[in-house]
């Protein structure tokens, strides 16, 4: 494990940081500050199944045990809804041989998706009924990690984190009329996260690796409720809908959209989203992740996962099986692909199967 600088660095599930909005002007003069600590940028995207995911990372070298880590992150959990765009800035450290400690602070700009509930009759001189919900988010982690950092035939290490995060919820109705938008409605509640974080990792011959990582996650109140219409809007709205049916349906719809992108946004400002881990939803409650890791040679790694996710109660599961391959084809590249199957099993309803791929880059200078 001494030997592999890139997990020391950033042990699966302790990396620290998002943000790039700073980086270009900071990558020369961190540099010059320590010529003998390494720098990289790293470039990722994922899909899927509606699901799109990209994210920047700059890896800045401050002296020779510690990296500011800068970047910038989207995420689109679903077809014709709003992008969530994080910006985050953290730290690793090196604490002697054996300790990686990791902290970074995130914020998530806001941003607002509409779901059209009656569509404008301009002849008719029946006005549009539009819901917006919005979100936003504080985000803090905090890491350790510990590694055996020696040659042995056996090696092994342990990681711990938890991250903490404010999220706004809004929803607002509004009514359509002659093309143009009127608020008739607004309301917000906050809904804090926290998600404790545990990894292990047994490494034989510095070829093989088995891999365990697991998390739970605790909210300031239910997350199915937290941000949706309540059951006296609810009935307004069902009142101004044509039809019971056409009203739930609708409303149906839009509490779908609500819960996949609250998941996906508090996922991924807690940790990593791609398709090794699936793209979650509804809000997770616990995750669990084994894998198996080898190295054909030294510019060719595989791995084997599967991750099991629990949603909250009411919202069923999901299984990801996934297949990873970096190819260092230099000292300074890294290339990476992953695919993956996930089923999600919702409670009452069929089964739902997607694909997802992930591509990325890493470059070392």
């Amino acid at each position: 494990m001494q030997g592999e600088l890139e997990t020391r660095r950033r042990p699966g599930g302790v990396r620290a940081g998002w943000v790039l909005l700073a980086l270009v002007g900071s990558l020369g003069a961190s540099t010059a500050r320590a010529e003998a600590a390494e720098s990289s940028v790293t470039l990722e995207a994922s899909g899927g199944h509606g699901y799109a995911l990209w994210s920047l990372l700059g890896d800045v070298g401050v002296g020779e045990a510690t990296f500011l880590t800068l970047g910038y992150s989207g995420v689109r959990p679903e077809s014709g809804t709003a992008a969530t765009h994080q910006l985050s800035v953290g730290v690793d450290h090196l604490a002697g041989a054996h300790w990686l400690l990791s902290g970074a602070v995130s914020l998530g700009l806001a941003k607002a998706s509409d779901t059209e509930l009656i569509q404008e009759r301009p002849r008719l001189d029946v006005p549009g009924l539009t819901a917006r919900t919005g979100y936003g988010s504080q985000a803090v982690q905090l890491g350790a990690a510990w590694d055996s950092a020696g040659f042995g035939t056996w090696e092994y290490g342990l990681d711990a984190g938890v991250g903490v995060s404010r999220n706004p919820l809004r929803r607002q109705l509004l009514t359509v009329s002659g093309g143009a938008a009127t608020q008739r409605y607004t309301q917000e509640d906050i809904l804090w996260m926290a998600r404790p974080t545990l990894g292990a990792r047994l490494l034989w011959k510095g070829r093989w690796e088995l891999g365990l990582r697991g998390a739970f996650a605790f909210y300031s109140e239910d997350p199915l409720t937290a941000g949706q219409f309540t059951d006296a809007e609810t009935e307004q709205l069902e009142s101004r809908l044509e039809g019971l049916a056409a009203a739930r349906g609708a409303l149906t719809v839009l509490r779908r959209r609500q819960l996949r992108d609250l998941g996906a946004a508090v996922a991924r400002r807690l940790g990593e989203v791609n398709a090794t881990t699936g793209f979650p939803s509804a809000p997770v409650r616990w995750d669990v992740k084994p894998s198996l890791s080898w190295r054909l040679s030294p510019a060719l790694r595989g791995q084997l996962s599967y991750a099991f996710t629990r949603y909250v109660p009411g919202e069923g599961v999901a299984h990801v099986v996934a297949t990873r391959w970096t190819v260092r084809p230099g000292d300074a590249v890294r290339l990476w692909a992953s695919v993956a199957l996930q089923r999600d099993v919702p409670e009452g309803l069929p089964a739902q199967d997607s694909a997802l791929l992930t591509l990325g880059g890493e470059y070392t200078f």
